[in-house]
């Protein structure tokens, strides 16, 4: 009986299609999905290589993939934590540890800063916990290690540092509710009957040429008192910038903590009622509006900057008849800026340095695009921009 010889399995080369489709996977491309009417609609390749492309990949060959595809594991592997952990509220907060396999057994230490300001700490050895994984990354071996954290952490985004040996991590633990929230009756098993509209897309004989406040009360009134349902669910309403050829869709804010100032009703603010340059404008304007109200699409940037002019028009008003004699308005204005603090401060200045630039320059459209100095909401050019153009941040 002869001896048996030793059989090497030769990994199988991949085909270009192939590649595609791990490629697409790793950059998390969709492979299909089902639309509104239950059709099945698979990814094309032209697609995939086409988002890959916006995603800096080079998808046009096989060894480009190859490349991407290597690299993208290197700096995996090289990484001690991943960027961002996220964990149910009441479950173990778990995250892998890429740990170099002569430190596969050695000691992590955790330091996290919870969204409160507490710091916690931990020290755990490494060795107690699986091995999910290991590859080989520049001729050196790293052990994949499944770390969890011993005691549950509370709800918010917290930021966490992970060392060990040499190495350390940044990494930002998001600890959510297990579910979104849901109204008690309907937990219950009760039901509600709503409508859902996009307020932007309301016509009325007196709004501007989008749906705003008004409008909407109208609609609440009219589900509620004819229609006999419970609910009026909306679109976003954060602030946009409200301009094409980007920046018009309710789904891309530039702050989701304000309101877009397109959805207020100019003609029901009290100043309007007392300015005389407002109404005039208004009856100036009216064939602007009639046009507005008539067009087949909601014109986002002309009623956004017909408004930005009345509303202009009105703060110098308020600016001189209430906010510099501290009328009763006035004092409740003041009341609010302190109220919210640094966050409207910061969303202000960015909205009056965003008019500013975009102005001097209109092929400039986003903050990254902005002279280096104004990119730093705490830069001196910034502070003393902001405070040379102290009316339009009050704006």
């Amino acid at each position: 009986m002869g001896r048996t010889r030793p059989v090497r399995i030769e990994p199988v080369p991949e085909s270009y299609e192939q590649l595609l489709d791990r490629a697409a996977r790793a950059w998390g491309i969709e492979p299909e999905f089902w639309d509104i009417w239950g059709n099945l609609h698979v990814t094309p390749a032209e697609v995939k290589r086409g988002l890959l492309g916006g995603l800096g990949v080079d998808a046009s060959t096989s060894e480009g993939l190859k490349r991407a595809l290597h690299e993208r594991a290197r700096k995996e592997w090289l990484r001690l934590v991943a960027p961002t952990v996220v964990a149910g509220i009441g479950r173990p907060v778990e995250f892998h540890v890429n740990a170099p396999a002569e430190l596969a057994g050695g000691t992590v230490h955790i330091e996290i800063r919870l969204e409160e300001g507490r710091v916690v700490r931990f020290e755990l050895p490494l060795g107690s916990f699986p091995d999910t994984g290991s590859a080989e990354i520049e001729g050196a071996r790293r052990m994949r290690k499944t770390v969890q954290i011993p005691e549950p952490l509370p709800l918010g985004y917290h930021d966490a540092v992970v060392s060990l040996g040499g190495e350390s991590g940044a990494m930002r633990l998001i600890v959510t509710p297990e579910r979104a929230y849901a109204h008690p009756a309907l937990t219950a098993g009760g039901r509600a009957a709503g409508v859902a509209i996009a307020l932007y897309g309301l016509r009325s004989d007196r709004n501007w040429g989008c749906g705003d406040f008004t409008d909407l009360r109208a609609v609440a009134d009219w589900v509620a008192e004819d229609v006999s349902a419970s609910f009026v669910a909306l679109n976003p309403l954060h602030a946009i910038h409200n301009r094409r050829p980007f920046n018009t869709s309710p789904y891309l804010p530039n702050c989701v903590f304000y309101q877009n100032f397109i959805y207020l009703d100019v003609e029901a603010i009290p100043d309007f009622a007392v300015s005389r340059r407002a109404q005039a404008l208004r009856a100036a304007c009216a064939g602007e509006i009639e046009a507005l109200r008539a067009s087949e699409f909601v014109e986002y940037e002309r009623v956004a900057a017909l408004k930005t002019h009345f509303l202009k028009l009105l703060f110098v008003d308020f600016l001189h008849r209430e906010y510099r004699a501290g009328t009763a308005r006035a004092l409740v204005f003041k009341q609010y800026i302190e109220r919210e603090g640094e966050l409207l401060d910061r969303f202000a200045t960015y909205c009056a340095l965003d008019e500013h630039i975009h102005r001097a320059n209109p092929d400039v459209w986003m903050w990254t695009e902005w002279p280096a100095e104004y990119q730093d909401p705490d830069s001196e050019a910034t502070r003393t921009t902001a405070r040379g153009r102290w009316r339009a941040v009050l704006f």
